[in-house]
């Protein structure tokens, strides 16, 4: 286990709870989703969970240590194992593209070569090394955020937090940012917490998945058995949506079963669609 939210509540002033006693435990090396609708308390749980908003109550534990007992010093460097990928990117326009991926580099007292040199094996990894000398203001919406994901993975994390970090793109664009995370966690191991409203993501790269409703977790599972059997009526809401949308998701996870039963698991079920000439979108 590397990440566990034990009774973890959050309010702000003298208002209701934005997050009343959460307690959820992510395992090390899995992508786990939490999905829910806009208000339900996601992205003020993805600041508690690194501190930039301390908790009203309960504990957050990080690879053994409760991050509300560690001495700042220590928070931060915490806070340097885990990389945050958000909605709008949040680039330095002013800085170029290898400057943005250097940024935690150099912030973190590394030498400008060594930070460099890391940053353009980065920019391999993220499919980008030929817009290093860019800027963010050139590049489109996927590029934008493959360099967001290269700059939060600058120092290692052991865990990536992405808050709604496919939103703002297209649907076309979203399933390369999907297939990226999932090879990043496959190549590198690295644990992935997804925090979205949308299902279509949770159900595509995630291994477990918890609804948050009116900030409390209501349901936490395998993606499929949560899915296929949703047990609450926060659950069975977000996951009904229109007989179309049902009969795709059905259809796609019987293409991953055959492909995994032919011994192409390798392959996905939207790549499989697109070499056979079929449109997904």
């Amino acid at each position: 286990m590397i990440l566990e939210l034990r009774g973890l509540t959050k309010r702000f002033g003298q208002g209701e709870a934005v997050l009343e006693d959460v307690s959820l435990r992510i395992n090390e090396g899995e992508i786990f989703g939490l999905i829910g609708k806009s208000g339900a308390g996601k992205s003020t749980l993805a600041r508690c969970v690194n501190y930039l908003e301390e908790p009203s109550g309960g504990e957050v534990v990080f690879a053994g240590r409760e991050l509300g007992k560690l001495p700042r010093g220590e928070l931060y460097e915490a806070r340097r194992s885990m990389g945050m990928v958000f909605q709008q990117f949040n680039l330095l326009m002013q800085r170029s593209v290898i400057g943005n991926v250097c940024f935690p580099m150099e912030i973190s007292g590394w030498k400008r070569r060594a930070a460099r040199s890391r940053a353009l094996e980065l920019l391999e990894t993220v499919g980008l090394s030929d817009k290093a000398d860019e800027y963010p203001a050139t590049l489109s919406g996927g590029q934008r955020q493959r360099v967001a994901i290269a700059r939060a993975i600058a120092l290692s994390p052991r865990i990536l937090l992405c808050d709604e970090a496919t939103s703002a793109l297209d649907p076309e664009t979203t399933r390369g940012i999907l297939a990226l995370l999932r090879e990043l966690n496959q190549r590198l191991g690295i644990t992935i917490l997804v925090i979205t409203h949308e299902m279509l993501v949770v159900e595509s790269i995630c291994h477990r998945v918890a609804i948050l409703d009116h900030s409390r977790v209501v349901e936490v599972g395998e993606v499929g058995e949560v899915f296929e059997r949703p047990k609450t009526d926060a659950a069975k809401a977000l996951v009904a949506g229109d007989g179309q949308a049902e009969r795709a998701r059905k259809i796609m996870r019987a293409i991953e079963s055959y492909l995994d039963n032919a011994g192409l698991s390798e392959l996905s079920a939207e790549e499989a669609l697109r070499r056979a000439g079929i449109p997904i979108d």
